[in-house]
C-alpha cells in the first residue's frame, strides 16, 4: 500500500509538472486523446446492457467501455492484459499461459460465472462454464471496444452471465483498410509477429485478412528457477462487411488456431487447436425497426497429455428484432438455438475420466426486454426475461428489473434487481477423480443469484466525472462436496453437490480527469467482501477454503500523456489487497508504454510490466510473474 501511495504521489506532481508545460504541448493527430471529450465518452453507445445500442450515460448497469485508443496506447498484447484496465475487475495471472478473470468475487483458473463474448460469439466453455483464455486472441489492433459489465446480464446473455458480462466488439473491415505489420519481443515474449492486411472488392463491399504468431516465455518458480511453462500460439483470420441493398448488411469472420504449451510436469507438451466462422445478417425495417440473425460454428480440441484430452463441435443460432413502440417503448425480443458435442478422451482415467465419453447437448432460450420512458425519457424502467431450456438442469426463467432516473442532462442514477443461474456443466456431472475416489454427480443442479444493485453517474465538470456503483448479492445452491476432501469422514465416493450459499458485498467507484487536452488520469477502487458458508453438519471444506480467492481492496490508476505529436506515454499502477485463501500477498505493480511515431508509416513502442517489482504472485500456483520489458516495431502502409 505504502508503495502504490508513494506511485500515486508521484503520478501527482509529474502532473502537475505537465499543467506547467502545457504551452509547448501539442496533439498527436487524428487518434489522441483530445478527440474526444468526457461529455462525448459518456455518450459513446454501448449494446452489452440493453442488447440495443444505448449512450453510456443511459445505461441502468455497472459498465465501462475500453476503446481502441486505450488498448493500443497501453501496448497490451492480450485480452486477459486488456481487462487488468478496466475498474472492478479481478485479472490475475496464475502463470505464463493461465489467468484467473471474474467480477465480483469467485475467481479462480476454472471462474464460471462471467459471460464472455466476441463479435457475438461466446467464448464460454461448457466443459467448466469458463475460459480458456490463452486460447482466445485477435489483432488487438482490430479491437473497437471491449465493454464490460460488472452484475448479472442473464435476462439478455444467458446463463453464465452471473457477476457480469464482456463483450469483445471488433472493427469493420471498412475501417481496417491497407496493411500493417508488426514484430516485437523481450521479457514474457522471445517473439511476435503480426500483419493484417485490409481493401475493398466488387460492389460495396470490404474485407480484412491477418495472421500473426507469439512464442511466450517461461515465468518464475516461487522456489527458484523458471516455471518451465513457456508456449507458442498462432492463429491467422479474416472479416468481411458486405452492403447487399439498403437494407441489408451481411458479415462473415472466422479465425483458426494452433498452438502449445509445455507441461512442466511429466516433459509433454498440451496441444491446442480450434477454427470458429460467423455470418451475421442485419436487416433494417422501416422507421427504426431492425433485426439481426446470427450463425456461429465454433470447433476446438486440446490434449493436456496428463489426464485428458476433448474435441467439441458447436453449432449456435440466434435472431434479435428491436422495435419502437409508439414515443415511449423500445422492445427487443430474440431466441436461440445451441447445439454442442464433444469427445472427451481419456489420456489417463485413473486421473480423471469423463462418463459418458461423447455427449451431445442443446439449449433453447427465449428472451424480451422492454424499455418504458416516463417523465418526458427522464425515467426509464426497463424489465427483462429469459426462458432457457438445457439438457442439464432442465428450465430456467432469468429476470430482471432496472430503473434509470436522469436527474439533469449530466446527473444519471440507476438500481437493479436480478435473478441468474450458472447451469451445470460437464465438470460438475460427468467426471470422476482418483479412480472414482471423487466425482460430479448428475443430480447437481444450478447454482443461483439474487442481485441488488444501484449507482449513480455525474459528469461534474467539462473534465472530470465519477461513476459509483453499489452491490449485494445472495447465492444459493453454490458448487460443494459432501465430504472433506482432504480428511474424509464417510466412505467414497466424496460427490459434488449444491451445498453451499455466500452473501456477498461491495462498492466500485471510478472516476477520470482529462487535466489537459492531451492528459487523462483515471482511477478506480473496489471494496468487496464475501462471506460463503454450508448448512450445519456440512463436512465440506471446499467453500470455506475459497471464499477468499478475491481481494477486499482493490486500487488501480492511470495516466494517459501525448506529449507531443510523436511521442505519447502510458502508466498504470495497481494495488491489490491479499489472496488469503490463495496463500498471496498483497502487492503493487506499475506498467508502463512508450510510443514513438518515427514517420506517417513507423512506430516504435517500449512496454514494461512490473516496472517496480522483480517478480510476484498474483494467485496460488507457486508461480510469480516476472518483469517483463519488450519493444516493437510496426508498420502502416
Amino acid at each position: 500500500m505504502r508503495l502504490l501511495l508513494q506511485t500515486g504521489i508521484a503520478l501527482g506532481l509529474f502532473t502537475f509538472s505537465l499543467s506547467a508545460a502545457s504551452s509547448t504541448i501539442q496533439l498527436a493527430s487524428l487518434e489522441t486523446l483530445g478527440e474526444l471529450s468526457l461529455e462525448d465518452l459518456m455518450d459513446i453507445e454501448v449494446v452489452s446492457a440493453s442488447r440495443r445500442a444505448e449512450p453510456l450515460q443511459d445505461t441502468a448497469a455497472a459498465v465501462f467501455v475500453l476503446d481502441a485508443e486505450d488498448i493500443r496506447r497501453s501496448g497490451v498484447r492480450t485480452l486477459a492484459e486488456a481487462l487488468r484496465l478496466v475498474p472492478g475487475l479481478q485479472v490475475a495471472r496464475v502463470d505464463s499461459h493461465s489467468w484467473a478473470v471474474t467480477a465480483r468475487g469467485f475467481n479462480s483458473t476454472l471462474a464460471d460465472k462471467l459471460e464472455v463474448l466476441m463479435d457475438g460469439r461466446s467464448l464460454y466453455t461448457p466443459l467448466f462454464s469458463g475460459v480458456f483464455w490463452y486460447t482466445q486472441d485477435t489483432v488487438m489492433r482490430d479491437i473497437e471496444r471491449i465493454e464490460v459489465i460488472r452484475g448479472p446480464g442473464a435476462a439478455l446473455w444467458g446463463a453464465n452471465a452471473v457477476n457480469g458480462v464482456v463483450n469483445i466488439v471488433t472493427r469493420s473491415a471498412k475501417d481496417t483498410l491497407g496493411g500493417w505489420v508488426a514484430a516485437g519481443g523481450g521479457g514474457n515474449y522471445r517473439g511476435y509477429t503480426e500483419a493484417r492486411y485490409g481493401d475493398e472488392f466488387a460492389g460495396d463491399g470490404f474485407y480484412r485478412v491477418y495472421a500473426k504468431s507469439q512464442w511466450h516465455s517461461e515465468q518464475q518458480a516461487a522456489s527458484g528457477g523458471d516455471s518451465g511453462d513457456e508456449w507458442v500460439h498462432r492463429q491467422a483470420g479474416f472479416r468481411t462487411d458486405n452492403k447487399l441493398s439498403d437494407a441489408l448488411r451481411l458479415t462473415v469472420q472466422g479465425d483458426a488456431y494452433r498452438g502449445h504449451v509445455a507441461v512442466p510436469t511429466g516433459g509433454k507438451q498440451e496441444y491446442h487447436r480450434g477454427e470458429n466462422l460467423i455470418m451475421r445478417l442485419s436487416q433494417q425495417h422501416a422507421g427504426t425497426a431492425n433485426s439481426e440473425y446470427q450463425l456461429v460454428y465454433d470447433r476446438s480440441a486440446f490434449n493436456n497429455r496428463l489426464n485428458f484430452s476433448e474435441q467439441r463441435r458447436l453449432l449456435d443460432f440466434e435472431v434479435k428484432h428491436n422495435r419502437q413502440i409508439g414515443q415511449r417503448q423500445e422492445l427487443v425480443i430474440g431466441g436461440g438455438f445451441r447445439f454442442s458435442r464433444d469427445h472427451i478422451g481419456d489420456v489417463n482415467p485413473f486421473l480423471t475420466d469423463f462418463s459418458p465419453r461423447k455427449r451431445e447437448d442443446e439449449t433453447y432460450d427465449l428472451f424480451i426486454q422492454d424499455q418504458i420512458n416516463f417523465l418526458n425519457k427522464r425515467l426509464r424502467l426497463t424489465l427483462g426475461a429469459k426462458l432457457e431450456h438445457n439438457d442439464y438442469s432442465g428450465d430456467e426463467f432469468q429476470p430482471s428489473i432496472r430503473a434509470r432516473y436522469k436527474i439533469n442532462p449530466d446527473s444519471t442514477v440507476w438500481a437493479a434487481w436480478s435473478r441468474a443461474v450458472r447451469i451445470p456443466n460437464r465438470l460438475d456431472q460427468d467426471v470422476s477423480f482418483s479412480g472414482g475416489f471423487f466425482g460430479g454427480d448428475r443430480s447437481f443442479h444450478s447454482e443461483e443469484l439474487t442481485a441488488l444493485e444501484a449507482g449513480y453517474r455525474q459528469q461534474l465538470s467539462g473534465s472530470l466525472s465519477i461513476d459509483i456503483a453499489g452491490f449485494y448479492n445472495e447465492y444459493e445452491e453454490l458448487r460443494g462436496l459432501t465430504d472433506d476432501l482432504t480428511n474424509p469422514q464417510t466412505p467414497p465416493p466424496i460427490l459434488i453437490d449444491n451445498i453451499g450459499s455466500a452473501r456477498s458485498h461491495g462498492v466500485e467507484l471510478t472516476a477520470r480527469w482529462r487535466a489537459r487536452a492531451n492528459i487523462e488520469l483515471l482511477t478506480s477502487y473496489r471494496y468487496f467482501d464475501l462471506d460463503a458458508s454450508t448448512p450445519p453438519g456440512s463436512l465440506d471444506q471446499s467453500i470455506a477454503d475459497a471464499d477468499a480467492n478475491d481481494p477486499s481492496h482493490q486500487l488501480k490508476t492511470r495516466l494517459d500523456w501525448d506529449i507531443n505529436d510523436r511521442w505519447s506515454l502510458f502508466l498504470a499502477a495497481r494495488w491489490i489487497g491479499p489472496l488469503d485463501d490463495q496463500n498471496v500477498d498483497a502487492y503493487a505493480a506499475i506498467d508502463m508504454n512508450v510510443m514513438w511515431r518515427i514517420n506517417d508509416q513507423l512506430e516504435a513502442s517500449v512496454r514494461v510490466s512490473n516496472l517496480n517489482d522483480d517478480a510476484h504472485a498474483e494467485f496460488g500456483g507457486g508461480v510469480e510473474i516476472r518483469r517483463s520489458v519488450q519493444a516493437q516495431l510496426s508498420w502502416m502502409f
